[in-house]
């Protein structure tokens, strides 16, 4: 990008626009706390002065983090007294701590359905949070903000939506901002400010940038810069370095994010839904869906920009969640009265303890390395005194002397004395007095670890530690939530995702099967029974109801490991199946795509199930047939010779016919009663059988009259018929005659 340079003639012609005062009489003609301008200045400078106290403080906690923890005045007085300013930095290595501790218990964004019809679209949900946070490189911005509170006591995230005019298109972005860029309205009482009535953010800017920016405000712009070159020329200082850095020679541009009350419709939908009144429409009145209305107060965000004594401009918030685009995570704050404070806050001066006490130890050992002692003026001559002044605490190094003088004893050296165990034990104190203070042990730290220590020890000591830092981290999640929030809106709210997501697009997301492609906003057309067309939205982003919750981790990775290890010892000790509990297993490790594995592992146990299940039914069918033939053997030794033969035959092994013949004669043999009964009934059947055939034959022939005449029977049957005569005897109960 090209900035437009301003020549020092275009510099004058400025000033001596401002001279004429046409300007600041268009923009800044009163300057009181009536005028719009005048109400933001004042406003951001009460925020600056209260902010004032708490930006010293957490500059300080900055500074101690990076080891600068002496002021320069004790430097340059010790090294004056020949004593180094020595720093034994032991808050860096908490710090640390605490920043890993975070990045691997990092908290995820999970949506909850309110209805059965929400929970595909939460799902999408889930995946197009994960795609935008995973652009924006947000583990990265959250841990740099975790870190920011951790440290100074705030941190704060941008979250909105930046347009890209090179691909006309833009994303959704979530990113650390800088601190000590935010100030906040003095008069917020909750300690997450969420009852401020503005925030605002400053920072440096020189005038070729805002004039790339604002260049209808380029005379404006101009006119300003002049009256601080002006300053500089004449007395070399700007009278309020508030809103000019001369060193940089740039102006401070802040841009105010403040609430308004405004009244305006509320429209009651008949399905239920409230509308805006800039989401009314003419259609709505002529369909009969709107029910009802109000007119009540809403609040509304704006946004103003402006230099010293010039509004740039002050429009409406680009986004309609109604919040602020910023996210604070506080690591202490008690509300009205207190500063916000961090884990430096309180551990610096047991810091500063143990760096003076260490100064001290050193100077004591330097001091009585040569424990000096006493010589008499005859001892030495002068060139031999001024050598040993130069050359004594050499090591090795021996010093000359008049003869005679050490038998005389005119030299006597002083005893050397010990380091008091009063420095050495204070300082151990103040070393502890970090532990105590910032509440991480050295089991936290995984170091100073007897080895005689149990394991159910060292858990206690860690919990101990974390239940210590926890309220930080449940700051943090708060802050996700807000987060999560500001992209998805509440009720009635949109957010940014549903506000500027609403193309028709396929995103690419991590799922519980790996990497997959969701397409959200789909536009299709389809038919209803009657044949009218229905338009309708797949996967729309700005349908359902939902609640968003943040899920916990492990508490961390060390209890995790434990518990995961005490679960395989279990296993191995205990006896107790493995595939049991081989699920909590892969949920306590840290395996990568450990959902997979587990798919796998539960489709495995499903088709081990169903294979033992078949064998079962296939075991049981073996053990019936085999009762059934033990029944049948048993069946078959005990019966009759007739019925062997019959069950014989029914297995194949002998003819029917044989078998039917044995069981008649045994009958007829054993039961002769029976067997007459049974021929009769025989012959009943055969006669009953005879007579509907002849019946049926007898139908046949007088539906064909013409054919019997034709052909006459002269005295034979025809085609299987009976004579009158066989007819008569089958009906008198005789033999049948033909």
């Amino acid at each position: 990008m090209e900035y437009i340079r301003v020549t020092d003639k275009a510099i004058d012609e400025v000033i001596d626009l401002a001279a004429t005062e046409d300007v600041f009489e268009r923009h800044s003609t009163d300057d009181t706390e009536h005028s719009v301008i005048g109400k933001f200045r004042r406003w951001f400078e009460e925020a600056a002065d209260w902010a004032a106290d708490w930006r010293e403080e957490a500059k300080q906690d900055y500074d101690f983090v990076a080891g600068k923890q002496w002021e320069q005045a004790d430097i340059e007085r010790f090294h004056e007294s020949g004593r180094p300013a020595i720093t034994i930095n032991r808050i860096k290595p908490l710090i640390n701590v605490l920043s890993g501790y975070q990045r691997l218990n990092r908290y995820d964004i999970e949506f909850l359905p309110r209805t059965g019809d929400d929970v595909d679209i939460c799902q999408v949900r889930k995946g197009i949070t994960k795609y935008i946070l995973d652009e924006c490189d947000y583990d990265s911005e959250e841990s740099h903000a975790f870190l920011d509170a951790a440290i100074g006591g705030l941190g704060w995230f941008d979250v909105g939506y930046k347009f890209r005019p090179e691909v006309n298109d833009g994303e959704a972005y979530v990113k650390r901002e800088d601190p000590f860029s935010i100030y906040v309205d003095p008069e917020a009482h909750k300690t997450d400010f969420s009852d401020a009535k503005y925030i605002c953010r400053a920072k440096w800017v020189d005038k070729d940038e805002l004039v790339i920016t604002y260049p209808e405000h380029k005379a404006e712009i101009m006119a300003q810069y002049a009256i601080y070159d002006n300053a500089e020329k004449n007395d070399g200082a700007y009278e309020d370095p508030l809103w000019y850095k001369r060193d940089i020679q740039k102006a401070r541009m802040v841009e105010c994010w403040y609430k308004v009350k405004e009244r305006e419709s509320i429209y009651y939908m008949q399905d239920g839904s409230v509308l805006a009144q800039g989401e009314i429409t003419p259609e709505h009145f002529l369909s009969g869906a709107v029910q009802g209305y109000t007119n009540t107060k809403v609040t509304k965000v704006r946004c103003a920009v402006f230099i010293e004594r010039f509004l740039l401009e002050d429009i409406p918030s680009p986004y309609e969640h109604g919040e602020f685009p910023f996210v604070p995570i506080v690591c202490y704050n008690y509300g009205t009265g207190d500063l916000p404070a961090g884990f430096v806050r309180d551990l610096k001066d047991p810091q500063r303890e143990i760096n003076k006490r260490r100064i001290q130890e050193l100077h004591i050992l330097n001091t009585t390395g040569n424990g000096g002692g006493w010589i008499e003026e005859d001892a030495m001559d002068s060139r031999q005194k001024a050598e040993f002044e130069r050359k004594g605490n050499t090591p090795g190094y021996f010093a000359e002397v008049r003869p005679g003088a050490i038998s005389q004893g005119k030299i006597h050296e002083r005893i050397m004395g010990q380091i008091p165990a009063a420095v050495i034990q204070a300082e151990n104190q103040a070393t502890a007095d970090l532990t105590a203070v910032s509440g991480i042990n050295e089991a936290l730290m995984g170091t100073d670890i007897a080895s005689t220590s149990s394991g159910r020890a060292i858990e206690l000591k860690q919990k101990q530690a974390i239940t210590h830092i926890a309220p930080m981290f449940d700051n943090l999640r708060k802050a996700k939530k807000k987060i999560a929030y500001r992209l998805w809106g509440k009720r009635g709210f949109k957010g940014i995702i549903p506000q500027y997501y609403t193309d028709d697009k396929v995103y690419r997301v991590e799922g519980k099967n790996g990497q997959q492609f969701i397409r959200v906003n789909q536009q299709v057309i389809q038919q209803d029974p009657l044949g009218r067309i229905i338009h309708q939205t797949l996967n729309n982003l700005s349908e359902g109801e939902f609640d968003i919750v943040i899920s916990d981790t492990q508490a961390s990775t060390t209890q995790r490991q434990a518990q995961l290890w005490s679960l395989v010892d279990s296993v191995k000790n205990l006896g107790i199946p493995g595939d049991l509990i081989f699920d909590v297993i892969l949920d306590l490790s840290d395996l990568p795509n450990k959902e997979e594995i587990k798919q796998r592992w539960q489709q495995r146990q499903q088709a081990q199930a169903q294979a033992q299940q078949q064998q079962a039914q296939q075991q049981l069918q073996l053990e019936m047939i085999k009762n059934q033939s033990q029944s049948q053997s048993i069946s078959f030794k005990d019966a009759p010779l007739p019925i062997q033969l019959a069950m014989a035959a029914k297995q194949g092994l002998i003819d029917a016919q044989i078998a039917q013949y044995a069981i008649n004669l045994s009958v007829q043999q054993m039961f002769p009663q029976l067997a007459e009964q049974m021929q009769q009934q025989a012959q009943q059947a055969a006669v009953q059988q005879q007579m509907q055939l002849a019946a049926q034959q007898q139908q046949e022939q007088q539906a064909q009259p013409s054919i019997a005449q034709q052909q006459p029977n002269n005295g034979r049957g025809q085609g299987g018929g009976m004579t009158q005569a066989a007819v008569q005897s089958l009906i008198n109960g005789q033999g049948p005659a033909m």
